[in-house]
């Protein structure tokens, strides 16, 4: 197999496991659409309790953007870690990072919880 090919089926697993990710979400409840599979990987939508959300990972950086009139660009709560290559980070490791920043966002907002 050559470099290209090569390439190419990698990206079609990357974003498959990507899409993979966003039915399980929807399965749970969560309103989520791929916007971007790398360089940025972007998700956005809604929690299962209907606050908007926006996801991305990039360069260095993984966020977690909820609420506000647009949690791309102001969102009311926001949480960034840091990650090696992030802008072509792994679907397993995007669930990973989007559900625990989704249960910081849930403790800090429902600190009773």
């Amino acid at each position: 197999m050559d470099q290209e090919t090569a390439r190419q089926r990698w990206h079609q697993e990357h974003v498959a496991s990507w899409l993979q990710l966003i039915a399980t979400l929807r399965s749970e409840g969560w309103e989520a659409h791929l916007t971007c599979a790398a360089a940025p990987v972007q998700v956005e939508g809604s929690l299962p309790n209907g606050e908007r959300f926006y996801f991305r990972a990039r360069h260095s950086e993984v966020s977690l953007g909820i609420g506000g009139h647009d949690p791309a660009d102001i969102p009311e709560w926001e949480e960034t870690e840091s990650r090696t290559e992030a802008s072509w980070l792994p679907a397993a490791e995007g669930e990973t990072t989007i559900r625990r920043l989704a249960f910081r966002y849930a403790q800090q907002s429902n600190p009773t919880q």
